[in-house]
């Protein structure tokens, strides 16, 4: 029987210049539950239109992730999401919020946040991804994650499902290019709405 496991890989040297302020604030070591983030995501918005501040939206899922636990079992899944939390925790502000869309696809509520600081978050988490070893009987997996982007300002988005969906589409749009990747929104506006069309097509 294959036993998942994971601990914190190669040191960075501590938070530095870069990390932002995280830890102590952020929710628990759980994650919160799809109707939880989504009401959460939903507060959030009416607050960031009320007063005028920037929201960011992340989505993160782990790439072949199916695959992944279709080979080794349902208990990766709770590992990964073990991973995720404690990496976005020890990595993002008290203020930052991040729940379950999906069993394996992960949101992060970025308050006061505008697109271009909201990458920022994303290039880092998607770099010290790498440094967490995932391992299956001692066994590292060789692990990627894709992110999704969107953000008040970059679009005129009037309801916070459609910020969540415009995420929604960009994380698609890193998935079905191979993963291992970051998309914003915006990205996907580029290829004429479609992110399923390839460049120059």
């Amino acid at each position: 029987m294959t036993t998942p496991g994971f601990r914190k890989g190669r040191s960075s040297g501590g938070r530095g210049p870069a990390a932002r302020d995280g830890g102590e604030g952020f929710v628990s070591s759980s994650l919160f539950s799809q109707a939880q983030i989504l009401h959460l995501m939903k507060t959030e918005f009416a607050r960031s239109r009320r007063h005028g501040f920037p929201l960011g939206c992340m989505l993160l899922q782990v790439d072949r992730v199916t695959q992944l636990i279709d080979l080794y079992g349902a208990d990766l899944r709770q590992t990964l999401r073990q991973t995720l939390s404690q990496m976005v925790r020890e990595k993002t502000r008290g203020a930052d919020l991040m729940g379950l869309i999906n069993e394996d696809r992960y949101m992060l509520v970025l308050p006061h946040t505008a697109l271009e600081p909201t990458r920022v978050v994303a290039d880092r988490l998607h770099t010290l991804f790498r440094e967490y070893e995932v391992s299956v009987d001692g066994r590292a997996l060789d692990l990627t994650v894709s992110v999704g982007l969107s953000a008040t300002g970059q679009s005129e988005a009037m309801f916070f499902d459609t910020l969540v969906g415009q995420a929604e589409a960009a994380l698609d749009f890193a998935i079905e290019r191979g993963g291992n990747r970051i998309a914003s929104f915006g990205e996907t506006q580029l290829l004429g709405n479609d992110p399923t069309r390839e460049p120059g097509s």
